[in-house]
């Protein structure tokens, strides 16, 4: 397997970004987290947790990339989390398949091995079809 395909931590990285671009991502998670509470408040939890599964940082996360790095690499990210919605789902039914028969501790630990194979095996096979992990401009 190419090393290249391995991801990895950059710590470093951190310091890099300013105050503002964490507060804003924080205050949009917060505004999603919000909304969901206030929908699910008004049209009961079922409703409010569908709308509190959306990736709360996401779209200001992908702005903030796309202002910094450009487009193709909010691009590259936002196939990640796409392939990471898959992942959930995977995770999803497997506790509503499992949990009235093993219990909650037991399912959602074997669904949490579930997720992290599904997430690991697209990023193989999205990283196997383009020859590489995509790379910022």
């Amino acid at each position: 397997m190419n090393p290249g395909l391995i991801p990895g931590l950059q710590p470093e990285k951190v310091g890099t970004h300013r105050f503002r671009d964490y507060a804003v991502r924080f205050v949009f998670g917060a505004a999603i987290a919000l909304v969901a509470g206030l929908i699910g408040t008004a049209f009961g939890p079922k409703l409010g947790g569908v709308f509190l599964a959306f990736p709360a940082i996401l779209p200001a996360s992908l702005t903030l990339i796309q202002e910094k790095e450009g487009k193709e690499q909010a691009s590259i990210d936002s196939i990640g989390a796409v392939l990471g919605a898959i992942a959930m789902i995977a995770f999803a039914m497997t506790v509503f398949l499992s949990v009235t028969s093993w219990g909650v501790v037991p399912s959602v630990g074997f669904a949490l091995s579930v997720w992290l194979g599904v997430a690991v095996a697209l990023y193989f096979l999205v990283a196997g079809i383009f020859g590489r992990e995509p790379a910022p401009p």
